[in-house]
């Protein structure tokens, strides 16, 4: 959740950098659009005009100049009708589809003042019935520093999101039936279907539009492509996706750099360190050194608890385990990325060690929620590291685990992801590859 809100946060500063001189002076009102869609509810281009209005107003109003019940001067119920009369009419309306999916998928919607030129508002979208609801909320940006106003936010749209996301699955098939050469709505679609946590088949419909797409639609969707891959256990096609990308001479290297690479290369089973051979790092490596050597020695936490359990006291090794815990514990609505990393499985090794079955289960459960329910771009594409592959150590753990504890159907899941991951992947962890087919066939049948 975190890294979705960062990922506000990074939209609205965005926002705030571009179109500060916008602000200042704000665009017409909808009011033009709305007449003339009012004169002819059969005007295409009055209805795509006036819900592309709305949609992209972000400028509040006080009305009777009462500011503390401040609203935003167009609605996205307005904006969704017009949109979906647009393209009820002329079904291969692209110019009316990418507002209207816009709005379906958005978690937020920001509200700015012409008056101050700053968007400090936000909103959560609330879908009620066929309409949307945005009410502005004042968000004070560091008022506590490292803690994110939009958290609550983004969790009340998800309160409702799905229906949103299902009506933009049934207008990106319909669209997708008039003109299934177009890759947009498989686009749209594959997106609405991942949302819908339905990852197999949003992989389908991705590679229909990477087919169907440019080079630079390619590199467009590369991140939603690759997590559907990812998310379906297709470890060949994202190994495939992954390497187009690398290959690419004109790939956004902020969006893809070398660490991200090797990252990603680690989580499909291969060990690809980056390159790194620069004046600068060799220095920063040689100060790393030094620290080590010169700097005061501390026996490592692992060393703790081995000291512990090697003298027989597993209550002062699970007292060492609480302060881990404690120390790596999630804050909520803090805007840092989890630090989830092989050191995570050594956690949940320790806890197995001193007999603490559930310790272990939170850590692996905590390791499955950033690869499932964060933003993929930001937090999977850094959870391999650069070091060889261990993902699938701790998927393996996790589906013993729930084998043991009579959870066949979680297990199989762990094990699948593996083979499906890491099948194909380095030599070297063919026989991770191995084992979990093997306690893959030996699971009770359902």
């Amino acid at each position: 959740m975190e890294n979705r809100c960062l990922l506000s946060l990074i939209a609205l500063s965005a926002l705030f950098a571009v179109d500060v001189g916008a602000l200042q002076h704000p665009a017409p009102r909808c009011d033009p659009y709305l007449a003339a869609v009012q004169a002819d509810s059969n005007d295409v281009v009055a209805a795509a005009s006036l819900g592309q209005c709305s949609f992209r107003d972000y400028e509040m109003i006080a009305p009777g100049g009462d500011s503390t019940r401040l609203m935003f001067r167009s609605s996205w119920s307005v904006a969704l009708r017009a949109l979906r009369r647009a393209v009820t009419l002329d079904p291969s309306n692209g110019r009316a589809y990418r507002p209207l999916f816009a709005i379906l998928f958005a978690e937020t919607r920001d509200g700015c003042s012409a008056v101050t030129g700053q968007c400090l508002h936000v909103s959560p979208v609330i879908r009620a019935v066929d309409s949307v609801i945005t009410v502005p909320r004042l968000v004070r940006l560091n008022a506590v520093p490292g803690v994110s106003g939009y958290e609550e936010v983004i969790r009340e749209t998800h309160a409702t999101w799905r229906a949103s996301l299902a009506e933009a699955r049934a207008l990106a098939e319909r669209w997708a039936s008039v003109a299934p050469e177009d890759p947009r709505p498989h686009e749209y679609l594959g997106n609405a279907l991942l949302r819908l946590g339905d990852p197999a088949a949003a992989a389908n419909e991705l590679e229909r539009a990477a087919a169907l797409g440019t080079a630079e639609r390619r590199r467009e969707i590369f991140w939603v492509r690759l997590e559907a891959l990812v998310k379906a256990d297709r470890g060949a096609d994202a190994r495939r996706v992954l390497d187009d990308a690398v290959n690419d001479p004109e790939r956004d290297t902020t969006r893809l750099h070398r660490f991200t690479v090797a990252s990603l290369n680690s989580l499909l089973g291969r060990h690809r360190p980056p390159p790194v051979d620069s004046a600068r790092e060799r220095e920063n490596r040689a100060l790393r050194g030094f620290v080590r050597r010169e700097g005061p020695s501390r026996p490592s936490p692992a060393r703790q608890i081995a000291e512990h359990l090697a003298a027989g006291d597993t209550v002062a090794a699970r007292r060492v385990l609480v302060q881990i815990d404690s120390s790596v514990a999630p804050r909520p609505g803090v805007l840092v990325f989890p630090e989830v990393g092989p050191g995570r499985l050594e956690l949940a090794r320790w806890h197995l060690a001193v007999a603490d079955t559930v310790g272990a289960e939170g850590r692996l459960a905590e390791m499955e929620s950033s690869f499932n329910d964060r933003s993929f771009r930001f937090v999977v594409s850094r959870m391999g590291g650069s070091g060889p592959p261990w993902l699938g150590h701790a998927w393996m753990l996790a589906g013993d685990l729930a084998a043991a504890r009579g959870r066949p159907a979680e297990a199989a899941r762990m094990y699948r992801r593996i083979i499906g991951l890491w099948g194909g992947g380095d030599p070297d962890v063919e026989p991770v590859v191995d084992r979990a087919r093997v306690r893959l066939s030996s699971l009770p049948l359902r």
